[in-house]
């Protein structure tokens, strides 16, 4: 008989196996959150939104947001239902609770304390569903009902881009890029970019678990996400999708024989430090290569400035998620020298310190370092290199948008998700004869007999 220690437990796909009332109820609960947090109910509630460069930070409006308290109250009651495991597992992420505790806190300086507390109440929410996912049930159970998801949304996306090319087909800022039923083309790129990599999961772990029929809606969701991304024309979507393909055939190298790890990590730090030669003598060159220029299409530019403004706060930022919003504030200033309406840092690092000063910042970069080096250290056994990859493919999002710790969003909810997981999970030996990827002990149901 297994060892408790190896922290198994069945495997229960959310499709073609008959549920209980109560374990039905669960799933389309967690489904109804995670479509809530694709922005769909607000974009049918608001309609096309607008092309102007500042569109990303318009008041949605009261009707609009509370479109969310649905999936809050949907929420409390799910964490409800796991209390027990929910305190049992809260103080593993205590950096996160810190993180969220400064968010709060944060409200005492805020250049505008009444966003700052809507906004910081939201984001407290995200956080939670992302570790209610992580303590819920078994990683593959998780990832079959965010894909089902995902794959509604993207069904949805291509329906709005054919069916009313005048919202889901941009005409303006970047005319014939399609944006589907979300904010701009980015946004639309990053999510299918996200939603591919989790299909891409689920056709690795399923190989030896289900059916052609199941797997068949992996490959329809792979494919439609794909074309998706590439009609968004987000270059850095699609770089961001590419990248787990190159992670997962280093992986299926490396995971062979010590020797070929060995080849297969000199092979990867020799590319780097080709890469980063090449970028060094001739950089106007290869951001060309990616329809480029030195200023990241006035990114740097922004970065510049919001150093800057940081340096000004540099333990306390300016309050969560208010920089942006006062037009007098000190946002100001960097709309007056770039003459333009700047709606973020087009950079989550950079975000994080406007809202949070450093001492946020050091926080941030403390977890998701420790979530990709214990990532790459679960990776070693049954889980493969999926959870690393998630978190990976956001940092590369990171670098060019403002998607980490922000409220109300799917980005930040799969970011809590992937790096609570990775907090609780335990290395499963590859040799042990059990399903791929288990829940921790304290996450299974209750067992009906008991070991003498």
């Amino acid at each position: 008989m297994l060892s408790n220690d190896t922290y198994i437990s069945k495997w229960h796909p959310p499709i073609g196996l008959k549920l209980t009332p109560i374990e039905l109820t669960e799933r389309v609960l967690v489904f109804f959150v995670t479509l809530t947090y694709s922005g769909l109910w607000v974009a049918l509630l608001l309609g096309p939104s607008t092309e102007s460069p500042g569109m990303m930070e318009v008041d949605p409006g009261p009707v609009a947001r509370a479109s969310w308290f649905p999936a809050y109250l949907c929420l409390l009651g799910l964490l409800a239902v796991k209390y027990k495991q929910f305190f049992a597992a809260i103080i593993r992420f205590w950096p996160v609770l810190l993180l969220i505790l400064l968010t709060f806190l944060s409200i005492t300086w805020s250049i505008n304390p009444e966003i700052t507390q809507r906004r910081v109440i939201a984001l407290s929410f995200t956080f939670f569903f992302g570790m209610y996912l992580a303590i819920r049930a078994p990683f593959l159970d998780t990832l079959k009902i965010i894909a089902i998801a995902y794959l509604c949304i993207a069904i949805i996306n291509l329906l709005v881009i054919v069916g009313i090319p005048s919202w889901g087909i941009h005409s303006e800022l970047h005319v014939g890029a399609w944006r589907g039923f979300m904010l701009e083309k980015n946004h639309m790129g990053g999510e299918m970019a996200r939603a591919n990599l989790l299909f891409l999961a689920l056709l690795f772990y399923d190989g030896k678990h289900d059916n052609g029929d199941i797997k068949k809606i992996w490959w329809v969701g792979l494919g439609l996400t794909f074309l998706l991304v590439l009609g968004s024309t987000s270059k850095t979507s699609l770089i961001a999708m590419i990248v787990p393909y190159l992670g997962l055939v280093f992986y299926q190298i490396a995971i062979r024989t010590p020797i070929l790890a060995i080849i297969a990590i000199w092979v990867g730090l020799s590319i780097a430090g080709i890469g980063y030669a090449v970028l060094a003598i001739a950089p106007e060159f290869v951001v060309s290569l990616i329809g480029k220029d030195l200023t990241f299409t006035g990114r740097t530019d922004i970065w510049i400035l919001v150093i800057d403004l940081i340096n000004q706060h540099k333990f306390t930022g300016y309050g969560y998620g208010v920089f942006w919003k006062d037009p007098d504030g000190p946002s100001a200033d960097i709309v007056t020298i770039l003459d333009w309406k700047v709606p973020t840092a087009h950079n989550s690092w950079l975000e994080i310190g406007l809202s949070l000063g450093y001492t946020g910042l050091a926080l941030v970069v403390v977890f998701t370092l420790f979530g990709l080096i214990k990532g790459a250290f679960l990776a070693t056994g049954k889980h493969g290199p999926f959870p690393f990859l998630i978190v990976f493919q956001l940092v590369l999002f990171s670098l060019s948008e403002s998607l980490l710790l922000t409220q109300n969003s799917s980005s930040s909810a799969l970011f809590f998700y992937a790096l609570s997981y990775i907090c609780i999970a335990r290395k499963i030996a590859p040799d042990l004869d059990i399903p791929k990827i288990s829940a921790p002990r304290w996450a299974q149901k209750p067992r009906t007999t008991r070991r003498r």
